[in-house]
């Protein structure tokens, strides 16, 4: 095997720049086996000399003769200053003069100024500062730029960091706004809403779009943001029950930025969520119905024990949900009179007299006047039912109708100027649902056949409930009521009781007597 020898260390270049020969020879001479000596015998040689100098061996030191023929050693020594801060400069000069001497130093800012003939160690002392000052700038340059670039590197992580931060801080964000909006959705079309609203927050400049299907309503739809494109990102909304949905995003921003993998996920959390909510809002609508079913069927059982009442609950709930309507349109109630408050009131309307179900056939099936003592009975089926749906809505998860059933219930025979009962509320202390239901109720019971009393014509019953507005009614509904009047009227009309309704009455009053 070859031994491979040591490579040879590179010498320090060092640039001579004078016009005489013999000077230039002697200097690298005394220099040599130390640095790598260059001679020069011009300004413009000296120039041309460093440029030529490859990248990476620039010259460390350049002693230049300050008197040669054209430009003058000052100036090379200026522009290198400029051009070349690194490299140390030594003014070589044969007068001893002291005025040159500061110009050196102030326009070519040498480092030292030499005066012929100098001695070789003189000359090696100021050499050898130079190398070592250049190597020292040299390397402060490098630090500076590892520093720089250190610094850069940092801060295009500290960017896509941020960049990752912000993404996710504004995810969570959105998705905590997405679970609240799911949370207030009250139904299908408010979730997809609240879908596409939380995809357009977090995806910005980019179109999306939420679809849903149950099997028992329309398509339900909602978009947001620009036009989309032809590349689309679709994400199933899926369920226990299988697909229900989809959405849709665009790939594209309007500034043809593709979707991210971050925004893709958001994307599918965003339908996780949304099947979550259409799942917890189906279940929700089929309790529900089953409920409003349970307690209707009760409402209804109540309805039949007392055999005059045919259509009653149906258009008193109508009735009930004609007259709301015109007080918000009318800017009365407008806070109370939400959408959901108006549902529920035309749901909560059947369930005012349930608590009839508790008072005995003999007092509520007489056919005569009701003694002092069977009239004061009869009354409490007002906190019966109140009690009754109490317990109901205690007892289990309920909807919001049932808590107004409540009010309604125990409220309806309650009076604006206070002879009502069970309670004598007056005024406004009577809740909202049961001065509403009371004027329909009343309003229904004139236009209707009882036992004791004929049908009266719908004139007939509009001008007994305006006298007593302010006394039975309160003066705001009864307004509303008047000013819908014929409206009322077309309800009476299309549901008006039937011959069936009637025909088992005699065969019940015969075995009630019977018993």
């Amino acid at each position: 095997m070859t031994a491979t020898s040591p490579a040879t260390p590179q010498l320090t270049p060092v640039l001579v720049v004078d016009d005489s020969r013999e000077i230039r020879t002697l200097i690298e001479q005394m220099l040599r086996g130390s640095f790598e000596v260059v001679q020069a015998d011009s300004v413009e040689a000296g120039l041309q000399a460093v440029a030529d100098r490859p990248s990476g061996r620039e010259f460390a030191v350049v002693l230049c003769d300050q008197n040669m023929p054209g430009r003058c050693g000052i100036e090379l020594l200026q522009e290198l200053s400029v051009s070349h801060p690194e490299t140390s400069r030594i003014m070589v000069s044969g007068v001893s003069e002291l005025e040159l001497a500061v110009e050196a130093l102030r326009e070519g800012n040498v480092l030292r100024f030499l005066t012929k003939p100098f001695k070789r160690a003189e000359l090696l002392e100021a050499v050898t500062e130079g190398a070592r000052q250049s190597e020292a700038l040299v390397a402060h340059r490098k630090r500076a730029e590892e520093l720089r670039a250190s610094c850069s590197s940092l801060s295009a992580r500290n960017r896509r960091l941020e960049e990752r931060v912000s993404l996710q801080s504004h995810s969570l964000t959105s998705f905590h706004h997405l679970a609240v909006a799911l949370n207030q959705a009250s139904d299908v079309q408010g979730i997809a809403c609240a879908a596409a609203e939380s995809l357009a927050e977090a995806l910005e400049d980019r179109g999306v779009y939420v679809q849903l299907w149950c099997a028992d309503a329309p398509v339900v739809e909602a978009g947001l943001g620009p036009e989309m494109s032809s590349e689309l990102h679709t994400v199933p909304v899926t369920t226990s029950d299988g697909q229900v949905g989809e959405v849709v995003v665009d790939c594209l921003d309007s500034a043809g930025n593709e979707l991210s993998l971050g925004q893709a996920e958001l994307v599918g959390a965003v339908s996780s969520m949304t099947a979550v909510a259409v799942h917890n809002e189906l279940r929700r609508r089929e309790r529900d119905e089953a409920q409003y079913a349970t307690i209707v069927a009760l409402a209804r059982l109540s309805e039949k024990r007392d055999q005059e009442t045919g259509r009653h609950l149906e258009r008193v709930s109508e009735y009930c949900v004609l007259i709301a309507k015109r007080l918000r349109e009318v800017g009365r109630f407008v806070d109370q009179l939400t959408d959901d408050y108006i549902r529920d009131l035309g749901r909560s309307a059947p369930l005012h007299d349930i608590g009839k179900v508790g008072i005995p056939d003999s007092i509520l099936l007489k056919p005569g006047k009701l003694s002092a003592r069977e009239w004061e009975v009869m009354k409490t089926h007002a906190e019966i039912g109140a009690a009754t749906l109490e317990g109901v809505v205690m007892e289990n998860a309920c909807q919001d109708f049932l808590l107004m059933g409540c009010e309604i219930a125990r409220c309806h025979h309650e009076r604006w100027d206070g002879q009502g009962y069970p309670a004598g509320l007056v005024g406004e202390e009577i809740p909202l649902s049961a001065r509403i239901l009371s004027l329909a109720d009343v309003y229904d019971a004139l236009t209707s056949v009882r036992p004791y009393k004929a049908a009266w014509k719908h004139d007939e019953a509009l001008n007994w409930v305006e006298e007593h507005s302010g006394v039975h009614f309160d003066p705001v509904v009864v307004a509303a009521f008047l000013s819908v009047a014929e409206q009322a009227n077309s309800i009476r009309a299309r549901l008006a009781d039937r011959p069936e309704d009637f025909e088992a009455k005699p065969i019940l009053r015969a075995l009630r007597r019977t018993a």
